[in-house]
């Protein structure tokens, strides 16, 4: 275990009212939007050809330039960019001219992901909570444990009624667990197997049984922590794996979870069309509240999951 050296170490009271992870693009699609546009008339699909390396965009560098900055060490963690187009195509344009300039897109489902209720549940199947209009818990994204996405993005083209966004600092909660129960916190440093559910890896007995990492764990660069999280597909793959947790495992998970949705811990936020949230998915985790459709209008949101070796 290590002490939590401060990273991205913020309640939501201070994450909310600090403008530094604030950032307007509409300067940058001022100078540079029509330069995208022209580009993009040229190809016959541009959201799957655009890359950083497309054609220069010096406003929309200043805006990855300020993102990188929200996110990096010395940041918060989190970057929220407002000011996009509010058409879907050219919005959704826009945030992957953004997006690839921060990192590179990973593709266990795709570029592009629609978050859209598809009317199921994962309580009932293994699939992705993002497919569903529940309650999500607080969790990081990525159950696989060779896939573990530095950044998690979210574009708003739709909102509804509830579907709010929660953030939680991993690192502040890392520091609670440390003052309140140490031993608790030590076991959350060993390694759960996780349910199956990320696609790139066979749903086998072998597969499962390999398919563990620890919740906390110090980072090889020595920055801070990965904390990897849901708890539903721990809980899961130990059932799967005929392998129920310890007394000792549940009572920290419950402090955990319990710290995790302490009110003055997380911040909460309502994404409006036209904006963007990028999370730094190793120490932020997040969660959803649940959400009613506006009449005739389906909630829909764009997800991406970005590496970056540049993020600290």
């Amino acid at each position: 275990m290590i002490e939590s050296d401060g990273q991205h170490s913020w309640t939501g009271a201070e994450l909310m009212s600090d403008e530094r992870w604030r950032i307007d693009a509409t300067p940058a699609l001022e100078s540079d939007l029509a330069a995208l546009l022209a580009w993009a008339t040229e190809r016959e699909e541009p959201l799957r050809e655009i890359q950083a390396s497309s054609l220069s965009l010096p406003g929309f560098d200043q805006v990855v330039a300020q993102a990188r900055g929200a996110l990096g060490t010395d940041g918060l963690g989190a970057a929220l960019i407002s000011g996009l187009p509010s058409d879907p195509d050219l919005a959704q344009l826009t945030y992957l001219a953004i997006a690839c300039r921060l990192g590179d897109p990973l593709k266990n489902y795709g570029r592009l992901y629609d978050v859209r209720d598809q009317g199921g549940s994962y309580l009932d199947a293994p699939i992705p909570v993002s497919q569903t209009r529940h309650t999500t818990s607080f969790h990081t994204d990525s159950a696989r444990r060779e896939t573990l996405p530095k950044i998690v993005s979210l574009l708003c083209l739709q909102d509804a009624r509830g579907g709010d966004s929660q953030l939680v600092s991993a690192s502040r909660v890392h520091e609670e667990m440390q003052r309140e129960a140490p031993l608790l916190l030590d076991r959350l440093y060993q390694d759960y197997i996780r349910d199956i559910v990320t696609p790139g890896t066979e749903s086998t007995e072998e597969a499962l049984l390999a398919n563990r990492f620890p919740v906390f764990q110090s980072r090889r660069d020595g920055t801070g922590l990965n904390f990897r999280y849901m708890r539903y597909w721990i809980e899961k793959g130990a059932e799967r794996a005929g392998r129920g947790l310890e007394s000792i495992d549940l009572e920290a998970l419950d402090l955990l979870d319990s710290l995790l949705a302490d009110r003055s811990l997380y911040a909460q936020l309502h994404l409006q069309p036209g904006e963007a949230l990028f999370i730094d998915n190793r120490d932020i985790a997040h969660n959803r509240t649940p959400y009613v459709d506006h009449p005739g209008k389906s909630r829909h949101l764009v997800r991406m999951w970005l590496t970056d070796e540049q993020v600290a």
